[in-house]
């Protein structure tokens, strides 16, 4: 009589079993015809190479070069032959094609890859005369692939606001010499070296002629610094003039003033 209850308990048992099995079978299975129906393409593999742009670096000491790196994923299907990088300045809209980096371009990335590329663009001061420097102003970075796919990265670049903020001239002090004004802002990302003052309507102005001596360095949130610059303006009165201040690191700043 015992025996027969153990039986009969044991098979309550391995009913239970047997129903929680099928039931989580019948879950899985659910699950999985339900996903695969309604699954998005995004989920699946690409059918051609891709690429991702990892990282974009600007040096706020050398304006010369940015670089770029890129990823080809290892999901991607094949090698990404990448064909051109270009920037698009946000101001203008204009394209700037890099036509010179390191690796050099066309360059082959195989699967699962990554390369940093430096590439040879004057980030600082591509805006015409028209238009005040752009440092600190988003640009997006294209990389293109030979099949004209590829990705984009929008970045912000260091911002530093070096301004030339006031010309002046006195005839009755000295009418040969030209005071200008020049602050780089708190809010800059680094130091500059002003290395050089041109007047588009005079000749080159000799560095050591100007005072106090070029270079001179100025920190962000230094206090502004008055060049006296050597140049007989009376031989050209009522012009306008642009002032243009240079630095070490490419940045520039400009003033566009009329002599009296």
């Amino acid at each position: 009589m015992q025996l027969i209850h153990d039986v009969k308990g044991m098979s309550k048992i391995i009913l239970i079993f047997l129903l929680l099995v099928a039931f989580a079978l019948g879950a899985l299975l659910s699950y999985v015809w339900t996903m695969g129906f309604y699954a998005p393409s995004e989920y699946h593999n690409p059918s051609r190479a891709t690429i991702v742009i990892e990282n974009v670096a600007f040096d706020p000491q050398d304006t010369s070069f940015v670089n770029v790196t890129v990823l080809n994923p290892s999901y991607s299907p094949s090698n990404a032959f990448i064909y051109r990088i270009e920037a698009r300045t946000i101001d203008d809209g204009l394209l700037h094609e890099i036509n010179v980096s390191s690796p050099p371009i066309p360059f082959i990335l195989g699967r699962g890859k990554s390369q940093t590329f430096t590439c040879n663009w004057n980030w600082a001061n591509y805006t015409d005369i028209k238009l005040p420097p752009s440092t600190g102003r988003n640009v997006e970075i294209h990389v293109i692939l030979a099949d004209n796919t590829g990705g984009f990265d929008l970045v912000a670049k260091p911002f530093v606001s070096l301004l030339a903020t006031d010309a002046s001239f006195n005839e009755t002090i000295n009418p040969t010499v030209l005071n200008v004004t020049v602050q780089n802002l708190g809010t800059s990302a680094t130091y500059v070296n002003v290395t050089s003052i041109t007047l588009d309507i005079a000749q080159n102005i000799s560095a050591t002629a100007i005072t106090p001596s070029l270079p001179y360095s100025l920190a962000p949130g230094s206090p502004a610094v008055t060049f006296t610059v050597p140049w007989d303006w009376t031989t050209s009165r009522n012009q306008t003039v642009t002032i243009t201040v240079h630095t070490r690191q490419g940045y520039i700043g400009r003033l566009t003033t009329t002599t009296p």
